[in-house]
């Protein structure tokens, strides 16, 4: 026993020894570790003195700021600056400053190899100004001479229509709107400060801009559009069947200020899976994005639907549009689910269509001529990620049609410009008419027959006889000469969405309501006009339009706010008075059969369009 307790000894002592030797070898190690890292806190400024008062010294933005004495001579000022021991300072300690033009740099530099900069400003009591000027800790650049305030805030420090400043005024004043209240920065902001004795003033004027976060804009093969989906960071390009795709160059665009890795033009390798290219702004944050192509035939007729499957779709008049769409193009049909559009997804899509009508069934959709866009559920708002997929797979050549409850999403796809924060004015083309836009919208019930809804089709419409193109195939018009309408309902009950445009006052000239108002139109979007309601005798209204691509030849008077590199085609249905409703809510609707005529005459030209 006593031999076995005296080896325990030995190993315990042999152990201690051990790790004795290990930490004197990782202290030596540690003693011989060279940090070259400069201590920041030699070059700072400590104290900044005017007489005996004392400046605020805001260290994390590198601003000094203090008020003088009213009736301070600006223009010959002597600060008493206090350093670390190792550190000097340009301009010096007590020397003579001018800073009645505004804020004045210095530079403090040790002799460790840290350095950085302060801008001091003085204000005398009384004077209007604002001493320093900062957002999400980024100091504002401040112009005396101008009256103007720069602020370049990061990509991650906020919306610009939402951000709260920081800022020094000079003792003695007042200012319109109190540092951290926060304000829109869109646009220019304009800031009043006033002397407390009420005689003087002086507005600044605050540009606030954003870096812009590493992203690609556009990822361009052999002229072919790659779709963009930035909620998963990938880019789907599908080039055309027997493509070799060993060695292909694609033309990239990025922001301003941004590199990326690999460079544009140069080729790569896209036969053996995906290739990643990584994005970084002038903030050093990078964006990887993992590339895919695919050398295959967009064949695919998709219907785009809110709930999981056709079956489960809720609304009735979607559940049979997409129930015809499925029985009418079989194997070359798919359903996607709205809230799951991908690049992945939507890349083998030739056509899409997007339809609802929703007030019988009640799913909380409306609008308001304030925002029109709360039609659309949230992935389909402008700038959502799956709105932003879609808006690339049109750029890229998707066509697609859109009817009823979903049209404003023309304005999400940016293919038709519109703000609806602001009154209808010229390059805003918000609907003008919102009747029965409420959640429930209209559902009238006991319709006489004769009362056929439908749309209209008079060359006094138009912009020219409509009657004859490929859409209208196998359709007959009633109304007789010079009255021509396209028969679509007549059922007894009917649900309603009047949401579209009426005219165009104010904002085209001339707007309405002759044919030289629809070819005003057409040249300013590049856009057809098919129709507008029956009952409507001239050409006020705008009930069914394409609006064709953009990239090849638009007309001069062309919205230069639209984007010009839509290779899509859209058809818009932008109401249901004209009767495009596909369920009749248990009635019977003699037109039903032209509806999907109609339907397939539109998706199959569409399909037919070469958008290379």
């Amino acid at each position: 026993m006593k031999t076995i307790q005296n080896q325990r000894s030995i190993y315990k002592l042999a152990l201690a020894f051990m790790m004795l030797i290990f930490a004197v070898i990782s202290c030596s190690k540690d003693d011989n570790f060279s940090d070259n890292v400069p201590d920041y806190t030699e070059s700072i400024i400590q104290s900044f003195k005017v007489g005996t008062k004392y400046a605020d010294i805001n260290h994390t933005i590198g601003t000094i700021t203090m008020t003088l004495p009213s009736g301070t001579d600006l223009k010959n000022v002597k600060p008493e600056i206090r350093l670390p021991e190792s550190a000097s300072v340009t301009p010096a300690s007590g020397s003579t400053i001018d800073f009645s033009n505004g804020p004045v740099t210095f530079e403090v530099v040790s002799t460790n190899g840290a350095h950085r900069t302060y801008t001091a400003s003085i204000g005398a009591y009384g004077d209007p100004k604002i001493l320093s000027f900062s957002i999400a800790g980024k100091a504002g650049v401040i112009n005396e001479t101008n009256n103007t305030i720069a602020v370049e805030i990061g990509s991650q420090d906020g919306n610009l229509n939402n951000l709260a400043p920081s800022f020094v005024i000079a003792g003695g004043t007042t200012v319109d709107v109190a540092s951290g209240v926060a304000r829109n920065f869109t646009a220019p902001v304009v800031y009043t400060v006033l002397s407390n004795n009420g005689y003087t003033a002086k507005q600044y004027t605050v540009t606030v801009t954003q870096i812009q976060a590493p992203r690609i804009d556009s990822f361009v093969i052999n002229g072919t559009v790659g779709i963009i989906d930035n909620a998963v960071n990938s880019i789907v390009v599908i080039l055309p069947s027997g493509t070799n795709l060993s060695s292909l160059a694609p033309v990239i665009t990025m922001p301003a200020d941004q590199t990326v890795t690999p460079a544009s033009g140069l080729a790569q390798n896209f036969s053996t899976g995906k290739v990643t290219y990584t994005v970084k702004n002038k903030e050093n944050l990078t964006k990887v994005y993992d590339v895919t192509v695919s050398s295959i035939a967009p064949t695919k007729y998709a219907f785009l639907g809110l709930e999981n499957d056709v079956n489960s779709l809720v609304d009735d008049d979607a559940k049979a549009a997409a129930t015809w769409m499925q029985t009418t193009y079989g194997a070359n049909f798919k359903y996607i689910k709205i809230a799951d559009i991908s690049a992945q997804n939507i890349g083998d899509v030739k056509v899409a269509m997007l339809y609802y009508l929703t007030p019988s069934e009640n799913q909380n959709f409306s609008a308001s001529p304030t925002d029109v866009s709360t039609m659309l559920p949230a992935a389909l708002r402008a700038g959502a990620s799956q709105a932003n997929v879609l808006k690339s797979w049109v750029k890229g050549g998707g066509d697609m049609l859109i009817a009823g409850d979903p049209s404003p999403f023309v304005f999400s796809l940016g293919r038709v410009p519109a703000n609806f924060g602001a009154a209808r004015a010229p390059g805003n083309y918000v609907f003008s008419e919102f009747g029965c836009a409420g959640v429930s919208g209209c559902y009238d019930t006991g319709k006489d027959p004769s009362d056929v809804w439908g749309l209209g089709m008079r060359d006094a419409n138009n912009s020219g006889n409509r009657r004859t193109h490929a859409i209208f195939n196998g359709l007959t018009f009633d109304g007789g000469a010079g009255n021509e309408y396209l028969p679509l309902q007549n059922s007894a009950n009917r649900e309603v969405r009047l949401i579209w445009w009426q005219h165009f006052d104010n904002i085209l000239n001339p707007s309405c309501c002759g044919s030289d108002a629809a070819v005003k139109f057409e040249k300013t979007l590049t856009a057809v006009k098919f129709g507008t309601l029956r009952h409507i005798g001239d050409a006020f209204g705008y009930g069914a339009v394409e609006f064709k691509r953009t990239d090849l030849t638009n007309d001069a008077s062309f919205d230069s706010q639209i984007p010009k590199d839509f290779k899509g085609h859209i058809f818009t249905i932008s109401n249901t008075i004209v009767g495009y409703e596909w369920n009749s809510n248990g009635t019977v609707n003699a037109y039903q059969n032209n509806i999907k005529v109609f339907t397939k005459n539109i998706i199959d030209y569409l399909y037919s369009i070469n958008n290379d």
